[in-house]
């Protein structure tokens, strides 16, 4: 009886540890996420396990980037227009993923026009 009444403490402690760490570790991202204006990440998309697109606002200007283990970088700065049209987009259907497969859809065929002109 002993043995079990031990065994019942020993699992009641992990979860109240377990509990704890939790509580704490919310509590440390509150307070480690600092609230950064000038560069938010729009939306993202995963192409890989390794690697993602997504629309960044770095201040008042939109990019489309690509993210990586190895390195991140700027495909295409979207114009005005593009960005309103992207803005518009996300305010009407925020949980609508097609929306972003879209526009990246769009500035994918812009940037494949581009090039061939050049």
């Amino acid at each position: 009886m002993d043995i079990y009444f031990s065994v019942f403490k020993t699992i009641i402690f992990l979860v109240v540890i377990i509990y704890l760490i939790n509580i704490t570790l919310k509590l440390l991202n509150r307070y480690s996420n600092q609230r950064n204006t000038t560069f938010r990440i729009l939306q993202k998309i995963s192409v890989s396990k390794t690697s993602a697109l997504g629309i960044v606002q770095i201040i008042d200007k939109y990019y489309v980037m690509s993210f990586s283990e190895q390195q991140n970088q700027i495909i295409k700065e979207l114009t005005a227009e593009e960005s309103a049209r992207f803005l518009r987009s996300i305010a009407v259907s925020p949980t609508k993923k097609t929306d972003f497969a879209v526009v990246l859809k769009e500035m994918v065929t812009k940037l494949q026009a581009d090039r061939k002109r050049k």
